[in-house]
């Protein structure tokens, strides 16, 4: 039976990708930390949290698909760090979808029982 830290870790990423893709500021905005930062796979700019959620709410970022894969969640004290594979499918501001594979690193802060995202990191992984 898996830790129920690692089961809640999961299912609070579960809950920030379905976010993501259904663009939830909101939703968004109760699972991040106040720290929170996205560096992109594709350029390595670094989004606050107030960018993320900003693109999310004036509708420049839209992904249509973010599945992850070969997820390894290591837990410490308060703290989970996950990592794997990534898929998002990306419209971009010109209507064209972008199909997009990364490894990822994200790390996960408990507060009161509760998980929160400090830092999602994604690396490029070219295709085969």
């Amino acid at each position: 039976m898996a830790d129920p830290r690692e089961e809640a870790v999961r299912a609070a990423t579960q809950r920030w990708l379905d976010a993501t893709v259904r663009a939830d500021a909101a939703a968004l905005d109760a699972i991040l930390e106040p720290s929170y930062t996205f560096t992109h796979a594709t350029t390595a700019v670094t989004d606050s949290r107030k960018e993320w959620l900003e693109s999310f709410r004036n509708g420049s970022r839209r992904y249509t698909l973010w599945e992850i894969s070969d997820v390894t969640v290591d837990l410490y004290p308060g703290v989970a760090v996950m990592t794997g594979r990534g898929h998002q499918e990306i419209v971009r501001a010109d209507g064209d979808l972008f199909d997009l594979r990364t490894a990822f690193a994200n790390t996960w802060i408990e507060h009161n029982g509760e998980w929160r995202l400090a830092v999602w990191q994604a690396t490029l992984v070219p295709s085969t």
